[in-house]
């Protein structure tokens, strides 16, 4: 009986002693298990200009969609020298949008959200809307120019060509135009894809960008960019010895 009393009192000190030691493996465990979240000074741009708008009307007098992201999604505001960068040889998820845009309020965070669960190292982002340029149909149904497009945005276009929408209303299927929001995904300069909208939204809103994406179909919109940020990016499988 005695012992067993000693060994008892042996295993009970040797716990002990183990404990903080077993406790910092776990917390170190738990630390590196948590994702590398870095605040940059484009991801507070990014959540600041899409969250300024909350609880504001456009000039419509239409309430905006309330926006709510992170300080550390991994944006990174680009150029049109690096898009074309890109396009010629390089990686990259590209994302076209600007905060007042109804149909970017609804994806912006399921992509930022998407960006950070899957762990993309960033997305890039450029609000070129002002570049566009602006047609029209006269009187004789001949399309006219109503503001030219900058250089660089019809270069834009002539590269993602196939990718892109009709320019609506021309009755020409050969003019295209940038719509937003946009989602360029690319390899190696091959454009894999471009996820413009979620089509059950859309159908189920009825072209009313202004209400909210409910939950599946963010989860849905979740789980398409999560495969095209897998082609883009594949995850590191660790294989165990």
């Amino acid at each position: 009986m005695e012992k067993k009393l000693k060994i008892l009192i042996g295993i009970l000190i040797i716990l002990v002693l183990a404990g903080p030691i077993f406790y910092k493996y776990f917390e170190k465990l738990k630390e590196d298990a948590k994702p590398n979240y870095i605040i940059t000074n484009d991801s507070l741009q990014f959540e600041s200009e899409y969250e300024s708008l909350n609880n504001n009307e456009n000039s419509n007098g239409v309430k905006y969609l309330n926006v709510n992201l992170p300080s550390y999604v991994p944006v990174e505001y680009t150029s049109y020298d690096k898009i074309f960068e890109i396009l010629d040889g390089g990686t990259g998820v590209i994302y076209f949008g600007f905060p007042e845009c109804p149909w970017c309020r609804n994806l912006t965070p399921v992509l930022a959200d998407a960006a950070l669960d899957y762990g993309l190292n960033v997305f890039y982002y450029i609000s070129n809307q002002d570049d566009r340029n602006v047609l029209s149909l006269n009187k004789r149904k001949k399309i006219i120019t109503d503001k030219k497009g900058s250089k660089d945005y019809l270069k834009l276009i002539e590269l993602l060509d196939d990718f892109l929408p009709v320019y609506r209303g021309l009755n020409d299927d050969f003019i295209k135009r940038l719509y937003f929001p946009s989602v360029l995904f690319v390899k190696d300069g091959e454009i894999i894809g471009l996820e413009q909208s979620l089509a059950s939204y859309t159908e189920r809103v009825d072209g009313d960008p202004y209400l909210p994406m409910n939950m599946q179909e963010k989860e849905e919109l979740n789980s398409i960019f999560t495969d095209y940020f897998n082609k883009v990016q594949p995850k590191v499988r660790v294989v165990s010895k």
